[in-house]
């Protein structure tokens, strides 16, 4: 058994080459736009991309405490990835990109309400006329008021 084993038969020094983490980028982007954390979450990485080496020797030498709360590959992908400059920027834009998304599906569905109920405000406050439908009496009182005896 390795010293550095993750427990799930890989390690974290590991030669794993040129890695694709575009799957896990959008898998991150969806659940950071899912929650409404875009802004956070761009400025968190925009402040730590100079850093982002720093950061993941810091995820490294913390892998023991996290492991006991985190058992997922993703992790362990995830501190890969934030070697890298390069995918700390592919991650910034991917949240962006969804955002944008979900802004442009919000936004169409906004826009299909409002064109389910094209009432204006004030037009709620009109009376309703119906002709076919006589309320009052003739002399102009209406519904059921009676004669007070004044």
């Amino acid at each position: 058994m390795s010293l550095y084993a993750t427990g799930q038969g890989e390690s974290l020094y590991e030669d794993h080459g040129e890695e694709d983490f575009t799957d896990l980028i959008e898998k991150i982007a969806r659940a950071v736009v899912q929650r409404q954390l875009t802004v956070p979450a761009i400025i968190l990485l925009e402040s730590i991309k100079p850093l982002s080496f720093l950061g993941n020797q810091i995820l490294i030498f913390a892998n023991p405490v996290v492991s006991l709360i985190v058992q997922s590959k993703d992790y362990y992908r995830f501190v890969r990835m934030i070697e890298d400059r390069e995918n700390i920027e592919k991650l910034t834009v991917a949240i962006e990109n969804e955002n944008a998304r979900d802004a442009g599906e919000r936004n169409a569905l906004k826009a299909l309400k409002k064109k389910k109920s094209r009432r204006s405000f004030l037009s709620r406050f009109r009376r309703q006329k119906n002709p076919t439908e006589e309320k009052g009496d003739p002399i102009g009182r209406y519904g059921d008021h009676q004669d007070t005896g004044d």
